[in-house]
């Protein structure tokens, strides 16, 4: 027996919202009794996991799956809105961790008894994008205020590309410390495999489409922005939603070196520190090799002026 789809046949199934309980979670099937989990909220998240799954692995137009999706995802939140789950906050949503395999956005201003309301419908996005395993910004389900998105960063051992910036600036000294200390050892240290990755995703991004008002469209990240590629797992991970262009290819060897390479503040250390130039030596490298296996372009008309001076600024050697 499926028991999670057989949830909605169950009258004698109810899940208290109180998130103070901390009982073990026991459903009855038939002469079945389940149990998940030790406490009471560690059930009705792996339930909502689950729940996530099916909908977003069956029909667009599964009605059975998204009702039980919104009831279990509204008998959740009180459980996943919690400070121990709290990840950061953007301009206009909050996320919160619901496991290693989801994350909760909901806007800002929006609570566990408002985020999602009886007229709400559940919407699955354009899936034209699940093929590309480093995009973690497109919501995979929506329902009211709450957008469930893949958890790009499911352990603590992750990292932002690039510069630090907060409120549109660089911190200047945490930003030094992070590259130098943390960002480029670790990038740099990633398997060739990864940056392939990388390269492998954005060709595939030049290939995806779709007819606007004005003419196609295609997508790129947005790599001039700050803290939007992560290394996460071992592996760059996209942390933002993809913009629109009218521009035919527009991903390239250069949207792999603007949030590697580029968006690091140059700074006189690269001229005294041999370890920095080769670290950033060797990114650079394994970017080229990257591309060159998949059939990334090598450049492309989004490429700013700037680019080559900054590239060649930072990877300066003295003998």
């Amino acid at each position: 027996m499926n028991i999670i789809s057989s949830i909605n046949q169950q009258p004698n199934v109810r899940i208290n919202t109180n998130p103070k309980i901390n009982s073990k979670v026991n459903y009855n099937y038939g002469q079945t009794r389940v149990s998940f989990g030790s406490s009471k909220s560690e059930g009705v998240i792996k339930l909502l996991d689950n729940e996530i799954g099916e909908l977003i692995n069956g029909s667009e137009f599964n009605v059975a799956n998204k009702m039980k999706f919104k009831k279990v995802m509204n008998e959740a939140l009180p459980y996943i809105m919690t400070p121990e789950n709290y990840i950061n906050k953007g301009r206009d949503s909050k996320v919160y961790r619901i496991s290693d395999n989801y994350v909760a956005k909901i806007t800002r201003g929006y609570y566990e008894n408002n985020a999602i309301k009886s007229f709400d419908r559940v919407i699955l996005p354009n899936q034209k994008f699940k093929d590309l395993d480093f995009y973690y910004g497109e919501p995979v389900a929506k329902v009211g205020k709450v957008s469930i998105l893949k958890n790009a960063t499911p352990t603590k051992d992750n990292v932002y590309c690039g510069a630090i910036y907060e409120n549109g600036r660089v911190i200047a000294e945490k930003d030094k410390n992070h590259y130098k200390e943390v960002y480029l050892p670790m990038c740099a240290s990633l398997p060739q495999e990864s940056f392939d990755n990388f390269a492998w995703n954005l060709q595939k991004l030049n290939g995806i489409s779709s007819l606007g008002l004005h003419g196609r469209e295609y997508y790129t990240p947005d790599v001039v922005n700050p803290n939007n590629i992560i290394i996460s797992e071992g592996k760059f991970k996209l942390v933002d939603q993809l913009d629109k262009t009218h521009c035919k290819e527009p991903n390239s060897l250069y949207t792999m070196f603007e949030p590697l390479l580029i968006r690091i503040t140059p700074d006189h250390d690269a001229e005294y520190d041999k370890d920095l130039v080769n670290m950033r030596g060797t990114i650079y490298n394994k970017c080229i090799r990257a591309a060159k296996k998949v059939g990334l372009p090598p450049s492309s008309p989004r490429k700013y002026e700037y680019a080559d001076f900054t590239l060649s600024n930072i990877l300066r050697i003295h003998n």
